[in-house]
């Protein structure tokens, strides 16, 4: 019984109200620009992908074009990718009447999430390097970077068969 009553029973818990908990410093990064580049690589990865598809499916038609930008509109949440997005539709919809614009469509979004990758490095350049996941940040904005760049290079090369078949058509 003498157990029970004891006071000097060691507790984890304490009912000192007003005792500091000591905090432990984090490892993490909690800068603004470095919490949007971490979010924006994980967005940066799937729309390079996306970018790619586009690229490499681009002669089925128009619609597919539409329906990426409008993709990029809905799952990208930013203004940057709204903005990208809407001209990918713009540029869609126009080659139903003018066809390469199919192809400009294309470019303009590997550009663009080219862009938002080559961003993404410059802040990681500065920023975060004790952090956990800017390794994997970084890994996810060089995939973006490769992705849009071979789709830019897949669409030079559509581009390419494309003003071959009109020169040939012509003659």
């Amino acid at each position: 019984m003498a157990g029970i009553f004891d006071q000097h029973q060691e507790s984890d818990m304490s009912l000192n109200l007003n005792e500091r908990i000591p905090t432990t410093d984090s490892a993490y990064c909690t800068s603004p620009v470095y919490t949007n580049a971490v979010n924006d690589a994980q967005l940066v990865r799937t729309f390079s992908i996306i970018a790619l598809a586009g690229s490499v499916l681009i002669f089925i038609g128009g619609a597919i074009a539409v329906g990426v930008g409008l993709a990029v509109m809905w799952f990208g949440g930013k203004r940057y990718y709204r903005i990208l997005g809407l001209i990918v539709v713009i540029l869609s919809v126009g080659s139903f009447f003018v066809p390469v614009l199919r192809i400009l469509a294309s470019v303009v979004l590997c550009a663009g999430v080219a862009l938002r990758s080559v961003n993404i490095l410059s802040t990681l350049a500065g920023e975060g390097k004790g952090d956990p996941d800017w390794q994997a940040t970084k890994q996810r904005a060089l995939l973006g970077v490769v992705l849009s760049g071979l789709g830019i290079l897949i669409s030079a090369g559509w581009l390419a068969l494309f003003l071959v078949g009109s020169f040939l058509r012509s003659r």
